[in-house]
């Protein structure tokens, strides 16, 4: 069970991990993170997230799960601005379509955290977007690959790995460089 989850971009991916993870019992409390006020009350209003914040760094002060959804090209800025805030037991991935330059992004920011680090990849998405566009079964028989490094830490692979099982995601593992080769 994951008590805090927040999740940074609140769009139809990391949406729909909200709205998967509540459906199905694996969640207590969901705090978005965007930059755009309307979609983030959306988001409020639609059950999708219980509260939000527009600091990424105050919104995962106590959090258990952290999952970035933002844009590829902000991701190495998140991860430095929540390095600081982060809880030592706090678990973070990603849902980004490329993992090379996040997996280096998130080694430079989260320093001895990185074991903590579980980068992904969920093979799902529909043409819309934004709060609006998130449902619970998008996940439902499709593929979420993980590409841990050699010093992921083994908890924190099994936790999320869990958490997208819950989704009706299969989860499989592959190496960066053979995720980044084929996708």
């Amino acid at each position: 069970m994951i008590s805090k989850l927040v999740v940074i971009g609140v769009g139809l991916i990391g949406g729909s991990l909200a709205c998967a993870l509540r459906k199905a019992g694996e969640v207590e409390r969901v705090v978005g993170v965007g930059r755009g006020i309307a979609n983030l009350e959306q988001a409020v209003a639609l059950g999708v997230i219980d509260s939000y914040s527009q600091d990424a760094a105050q919104a995962v002060a106590d959090a258990d799960m952290v999952v970035i959804g933002a844009t590829l090209g902000s991701t190495a800025d998140i991860l430095a601005r929540i390095a600081p805030a982060l809880e030592p037991h706090a678990i973070v991935t990603d849902v980004g379509s490329t993992k090379a330059s996040v997996v280096a992004a998130a080694r430079a920011a989260l320093g001895a955290q990185f074991s903590r680090f579980v980068p992904g990849h969920p093979i799902a998405g529909t043409e819309h977007s934004g709060a609006q566009a998130a449902f619970a079964e998008l996940y439902v028989g499709h593929r979420v690959i993980l590409t841990p490094e050699a010093d992921t830490d083994a908890q924190a692979l099994a936790t999320v790995q869990s958490m997208w099982q819950a989704t009706g995601a299969r989860v499989t593992q592959m190496s960066v460089t053979d995720h980044d080769r084929v996708l």
